[in-house]
C-alpha cells in the first residue's frame, strides 16, 4: 500500500476515468496490471468481458462485504466506450478498460458517497491509499492520481510528472535509516526477525544501514487523537439534518430534531470523536491541547527533516507489531485501543506528510502477510518506490491466490510457507 506525501473502509467499484482514481486494478487472472494492459491492447480480452469477470468475482466473493456500491451498469457502459477506443487504436492510456474500486469517501460524478455510516466524514489527514499487487503498479496509479485538484484545497499545486521506475541494481549508494524508536512495546519478535533480516538485505548487498532517532514518533497517536477529533467535531457541526446529511423523523422541536438526526446518524465511535473534538476545543482547552498537539506535530516533522538532512535516503520500518488479529481478538478491545495499536508505526508519516509505502515481506508462522514499511523525503516518491520495487524483487513474495480465499479454508496460505527470506 502506498501512502503519498501526507489516509482512508468500504468500497465502490466503477471502471478507471482515464488519469483518476483510488486503484485497486481488477486483474485478469490475478495478474499485474502490466499484464492486463498488454492483454487489451493486443485483444486477449475486451474491456466489456474484463469488466464482466470483475463484476461475476465481486458476487462470488460478497462474503467479504467489500463494496457498498457496485455501480454495475454504469461500468459496462463504460467498459463499451473503451472497448470502441481500442477499435480505434485510440486507447485513452495504459489505465483505459481497466476498472478500479474506490475507497466510499471520494465523490464520483453520478454514484452516491456514503462513507460507509448515514451522516459523512471528512478529514484533511485523509489521503488516498493505494493497493496493487506490485510496487510498479502503484507507480502508474500514482501517475494518475498525483497532481492538484481544483476542488481539494489540501493538495499541493506544484506540477507532477509521472514516472516509469527504473530497475535498480546497485544500492551501494543508498543509505537506509532504522529509527530505533520502531522498536515499539508489544513488537512481536517475528516482526522483529522480519524487520533485522531487511536490514541486512541492504546491507549485504552494498547499503549503508545506520541506526537513526525520531524521538518524537511516540507522541504521534495523542498528537493525531487530538487534531483529528479536532476536525472531526468541527467538520460535523454542519450534519444537522438539514442541509447535509441524514434527517431524523422526530419532529417535536428543532432542537429534539437535531439531537435525534445526530444520535442515529453517528455511531458510537464518531459521537465520541465529536466528543473529544469539542472538549479539546472549548475556550479553556483550546491552548492546553489543540495548539499543544500542532507544536508536537511540528516536532515530528522537524525529526525526520533532520534525519533525511543527515544524508539518509530511506526510512525501513516494521509496518505493524503482529500479524493481522483473528477477529474474535480483535473485538475485545475497543476502537481506539484497537486502532492506537495498528497505527502506531505508521501514523507518524501521516503527520509528517511524508510518502511511505508497505511492501509484503513474508507469511507469518500463522500463515498471515505481513510487511515492512519504507518512508521516503517528502516529494520523493521515484525514489522511495525504486527502493521499494528492488526490495520487492529481493524478497519475492508470491502472489495470494484469491480463488484460495474464496474456499474459507484457515490453511490456504500454509502451502505457500516459502514466502520469507533469509
Amino acid at each position: 500500500m502506498l501512502r503519498a506525501s501526507l489516509r482512508q473502509r468500504g468500497s465502490r467499484f466503477l471502471p478507471v476515468p482515464p488519469r483518476r482514481g483510488l486503484c485497486h486494478p481488477a486483474v485478469l487472472k490475478d495478474g499485474l496490471r502490466s499484464q492486463v494492459s498488454a492483454a487489451l491492447k493486443e485483444g486477449q480480452v475486451t474491456p466489456t468481458e474484463l469488466c464482466q469477470r470483475c463484476l461475476a468475482r465481486i458476487k462470488s466473493t460478497k462474503f467479504l462485504n467489500a463494496y457498498i456500491t457496485v455501480a454495475e451498469e454504469t461500468a459496462l457502459k463504460q467498459a463499451e466506450e473503451s472497448e470502441e477506443r481500442y477499435k480505434r487504436g485510440q486507447p485513452l492510456g495504459i489505465l483505459d478498460g481497466i476498472p478500479i474500486a474506490v475507497k466510499d469517501n471520494f465523490n464520483t460524478a453520478g454514484i452516491e458517497t456514503t462513507c460507509a455510516s448515514n451522516m459523512l466524514k471528512v478529514n484533511s489527514m485523509d489521503v488516498p491509499g493505494i493497493l496493487t499487487r506490485c510496487v510498479d503498479d502503484a507507480a502508474v496509479l500514482l501517475g494518475s492520481l498525483a497532481g492538484h485538484d481544483p476542488k481539494d484545497s489540501t493538495t499541493i499545486q506544484d506540477d507532477f510528472r509521472p514516472f516509469e521506475l527504473p530497475n535498480l541494481t546497485d544500492v551501494s549508494k543508498l543509505s537506509i535509516g532504522i529509527p530505533k524508536e520502531y522498536h515499539a512495546p508489544g513488537l512481536s519478535s517475528e516482526i522483529l526477525g522480519l524487520w533485522s533480516k531487511a536490514a541486512d538485505l541492504f546491507k549485504n548487498a552494498g547499503a549503508k544501514v545506520v541506526e537513526v532517532s525520531l524521538p518524537h514518533t511516540r507522541y504521534s497517536i495523542v498528537c493525531y487523537h487530538v487534531l483529528c477529533t479536532a476536525e472531526v467535531a468541527s467538520n460535523m457541526a454542519r450534519f444537522d439534518g438539514l442541509e447535509y446529511g441524514h434527517r431524523s423523523d422526530k419532529k417535536d422541536s428543532t432542537e429534539s430534531m437535531y439531537a435525534a438526526t445526530r444520535r442515529e446518524g453517528f455511531n458510537d465511535v464518531v459521537r465520541g470523536r465529536i466528543l473529544s473534538g469539542n472538549y479539546f476545543l472549548l475556550k479553556q482547552n483550546y491552548e492546553k491541547y489543540f495548539v499543544k498537539a500542532q507544536k508536537v506535530r511540528r516536532l515530528i516533522a522537524n525529526d525526520f527533516a533532520k534525519v533525511f538532512r543527515s544524508g539518509v535516503d530511506i526510512l525501513l520500518t516494521p509496518t505493524t507489531l503482529s500479524d493481522a488479529a483473528p477477529y474474535t481478538e480483535f473485538i475485545q478491545e475497543d476502537n481506539r485501543t484497537r486502532s492506537a495499536q495498528d497505527d502506531v508505526l505508521t501514523q507518524a508519516a501521516n503527520m509528517a506528510g511524508l510518502p511511505a509505502i508497505n511492501v509484503p515481506t513474508a507469511l507469518s508462522e500463522r500463515g498471515l502477510p505481513v510487511g515492512l514499511q519504507f518512508i521516503g523525503r517528502s516529494f520523493q516518491e521515484k525514489q522511495l518506490l525504486t527502493v521499494a520495487k528492488w526490495f520487492e524483487k529481493q524478497v519475492q513474495f508470491p502472489m495470494i491466490q484469491l480463488e484460495e480465499v474464496k474456499r474459507h479454508d484457515n490453511g490456504v496460505f500454509q502451502h505457500q510457507k516459502s514466502a520469507s527470506f533469509s
